[in-house]
């Protein structure tokens, strides 16, 4: 009897933990079920806003481009500029992995470019991680720019993938010397830089780019213009260009993002009034690493939908001399100096004109 009444109650106490098992599966199913349809809604949810954002983009006349950047997120670097190198160094193409041939820049308004007021935007003292920002972001409006680096800052293939996208997206790679030589108090001792102390700033960097970066046709990439760090050529920064064939690219109007007496009011004018204010073929000086570089990424991302409204469109320095017809024999060396070359189209041409000094 005994016996049976052990039996009996090891029989139903697997009776019970057989029904127990079954009854958690069926709530675990019943959980991944609702967090699968949570899912599904986020992605339809988001799928359906992005729907109608399109739709009243195309009923919008005046509205802004929208232009999927061919930049994968696998491609793209972290957007906080102060992640590390070692953070997102494997989350950007190398030069060699780069398929330019994916990317077309070839934007409609480059077969009419007189209907349109050209900016030319350069950013200097990089490369860093914020370059794609500006890549993503100005590509999102039809354009490119310039910028202008320190060979110094060039530390890894991370760098370089991050200037190879640029290139590829129709964005100039400027020299901005190798150690941001300041030709007139850089030299030894303090004193101005002398030619070879000057040439040695510039063409290190020209040949650590020529080596490691390549053109849109795959041919070694090619520097096609100078910034002289702070802005303060000298007579050998002239000669020294002259001879190289690189015109000094100064500025039209400052993002004033190095300058620690402006206020943020004085910085973000700098853009707001610049809104039918600015001229076509005038140079924009701004700094991705600087200070309040960060603002003016901020500044550039509000307003560049006005600007592109009214009518401007963003190209490099050199595409603005190709469409514009200015070569770089016309205006390289001193004669680039005519009233500071301030205007990249009213003045150059000016220069041009005038002939070599």
């Amino acid at each position: 009897m005994a016996k049976r009444i052990l039996v009996l109650l090891m029989t139903l106490a697997l009776v019970l933990s057989f029904a127990g098992c079954s009854s958690a599966e069926s709530q675990q199913s019943s959980t991944d079920t609702e967090v699968i349809i949570k899912q599904e809604s986020i992605i339809q949810g988001g799928e359906s806003s992005m729907t109608s954002s399109d739709n009243q983009s195309t009923n919008d006349t005046t509205s802004t481009p929208s232009v999927d950047v061919t930049v994968s997120s696998e491609e793209q670097p972290s957007s906080n500029p102060s992640s590390s190198s070692s953070e997102v160094s494997s989350a950007v193409s190398t030069p060699s992995q780069v398929e330019d041939d994916t990317i077309d820049i070839n934007y409609e308004w480059k077969s009419h470019p007189e209907d349109y007021k050209l900016i030319a935007f350069t950013f200097d003292d990089g490369p860093s991680s914020r370059m794609q920002d500006y890549v993503n972001l100005f590509a999102a409006f039809e354009g490119a720019g310039t910028f202008f680096v320190n060979g110094r800052n060039f530390k890894s293939s991370y760098e370089y993938g991050l200037a190879q996208n640029a290139i590829d997206y129709g964005w100039d790679i400027g020299n901005h010397g190798e150690n941001h030589l300041v030709a007139t108090i850089g030299g030894e001792g303090g004193k101005e830089a002398t030619y070879e102390e000057l040439k040695k700033d510039i063409m290190d960097l020209t040949n650590k780019l020529h080596s490691n970066l390549k053109n849109r046709d795959g041919t070694p990439y090619e520097v096609t213009s100078y910034r002289a760090p702070n802005i303060k050529p000298t007579a050998n920064t002239f000669k020294l260009c002259d001879e190289l064939k690189y015109p000094v690219i100064w500025l039209e109007y400052d993002a004033l993002d190095w300058d620690t007496t402006k206020t943020d009011k004085n910085r973000e004018d700098v853009f707001k009034y610049g809104v039918g204010k600015w001229e076509d073929g005038d140079v924009i000086l701004c700094h991705e690493v600087q200070q309040y570089a960060d603002q003016t990424y901020e500044y550039i991302e509000r307003y560049l939908p006005e600007f592109f409204r009214k009518g401007y469109r963003f190209c490099s320095v050199s595409e603005l001399m190709e469409l514009r017809g200015i070569t770089r024999e016309q205006i390289c060396g001193e004669l680039n100096n005519v009233d500071g070359n301030r205007g990249m189209v009213r003045n150059i041409v000016k220069a041009a004109q005038q002939g070599k000094k």
